[in-house]
């Protein structure tokens, strides 16, 4: 057979396979949801006997009086959704603007609106120690994807009984936990995968729930939704695309012992979930110091550390993937503080390398963003865009990145950076 010819034919059968996928679910919505609710809550009560079963069978933890709520789309979008978003309004609309600054998300995009269709829409979830069904989502009578999921919702509940994650106040540091607690959890959906089937099978073709770790939310998506931004869908998946890697990583290195282990010596960076070999020799972040405004009268919001992903992620939205990791894999540690005055406010982002050349290799990348954005260059590593001035500075193996709304302040501060790098 023709090779061309016997591709189509396959990605016909993969179409016909998608289309039947997707009636069934459009069936399961039509005809199941109005089922009684107590068939529908025995169903699932048998699914979840046999995960924890599994459980206990591959960990060795006991879950007993898990409890399961069943609720509705409208439900969560009410409580979990809008009513959520409004708890966090400023907060997200002060990330959004960072995002922003940063050409992560372009000006017409809302993190606001994609943060709560995010959270109003979820299949499944563990939220103050109980396990969240919803019913439009979530069909007991799929099997093979439903017990799947549950047993990813029960690895939460084991985490939760059996360690103490403590909080981490960093974005980087977040990450980190959460890349361990959904790398677990999508290894146990593995292990399930494994015991049910006999051998991994191939995802594309079966529906794979996601999860989002948010505050004392743990969600499962089942769809990716076209309105969040490419940039912040990267972030919020990197629990379950690096997780995975991170946990498989420790499981060869010791088995479920080393895994374990683990959450008494957690994960402090997204380096470290990127190339598992510097967890396992205890490589951290460099301390880093924080830059002040030179002017008086700014007001210290907000000081975090970002880390590798999280350059990786904003130079590769307008960089080749393979520059933007290279550029972002001499990561050393850093220091990201916003300032506000009035309506205006201030970036400062102070950059640790492991070395001058790794530092110089981000400062250029930095420099062919700042052109693909379209930035007017007006002095030596000094742009202008959209009513912001940009500048970088490279002292050793350190780069600094300025960015402000108030020209003064801006310059003013690039002088004492300046100064300061060149020792006087």
């Amino acid at each position: 057979m023709h090779p061309t010819l016997l591709a189509k034919q396959l990605l016909a059968i993969i179409c016909l396979i998608t289309i039947i996928a997707l009636l069934g679910t459009f069936l399961f919505n039509t005809l199941f949801y109005e089922q009684d609710e107590s068939e529908y809550r025995a169903r699932v009560e048998e699914l979840l006997r046999e995960a924890i079963r599994l459980i206990k069978d591959v960990r060795g933890f006991s879950l007993e009086n898990v409890q399961v709520e069943i609720v509705t789309v409208d439900w969560t979008r009410e409580n979990w959704g809008r009513s959520f978003a409004e708890t966090e309004r400023e907060n997200i609309l002060r990330e959004e603007r960072i995002y922003k600054a940063l050409f992560m998300i372009s000006k017409d995009e809302s993190l606001y609106e994609a943060r709560v269709e995010w959270w109003g829409m979820i299949a499944a979830a563990v939220w103050q120690d109980k396990i969240y069904i919803v019913k439009e989502y979530f069909n007991p009578y799929d099997r093979f994807n439903a017990e799947r999921t549950l047993v990813h919702e029960l690895t939460h509940i084991m985490q939760s009984k059996y360690f103490n994650i403590p909080y981490v106040p960093t974005f980087d540091g977040d990450r980190a936990k959460a890349a361990l607690i959904e790398g677990d959890a999508c290894l146990m959906e593995e292990v399930f995968t494994n015991k049910t089937i006999g051998e991994i099978l191939v995802m594309g073709m079966i529906q794979r729930p996601y999860g989002l770790l948010i505050g004392n939310f743990l969600i499962n998506k089942i769809r990716v939704y076209t309105s969040l931004p490419d940039s912040i869908s990267r972030l919020n998946y990197f629990p379950y695309d690096y997780g995975l890697r991170f946990v498989k990583a420790l499981y060869m290195e010791g088995g479920w012992q080393s895994v374990n282990l683990a959450y008494w010596n957690p994960p402090t960076t997204t380096e470290q979930i990127m190339h598992p070999e510097k967890y396992l020799i205890n490589e951290t972040n460099r301390p880093v110091e924080t830059l002040a405004v030179a002017d008086e009268g700014w007001q210290k919001v907000k000081s975090e550390r970002f880390g590798e992903y999280f350059i990786l992620v904003m130079l590769g939205k307008w960089l080749p993937s393979e520059e933007a990791t290279r550029a972002a894999e001499g990561w050393g540690g850093d220091n990201f503080t916003y300032y506000e005055h009035e309506t205006d406010y201030f970036l400062t982002w102070n950059i640790t390398w492991d070395s001058t050349e790794d530092a110089l290799e981000f400062a250029n990348s930095f420099r062919i963003m700042m052109d693909k954005v379209g930035g007017k260059e007006i002095d030596v590593d000094v742009w202008e865009k959209s009513e912001r001035k940009y500048s970088i500075l490279c002292s050793e193996a350190s780069t600094i990145i300025l960015c402000s709304t108030d020209d003064e302040a801006f310059w003013e501060t690039l002088k004492l950076v300046r100064e300061t790098a060149e020792g006087r």
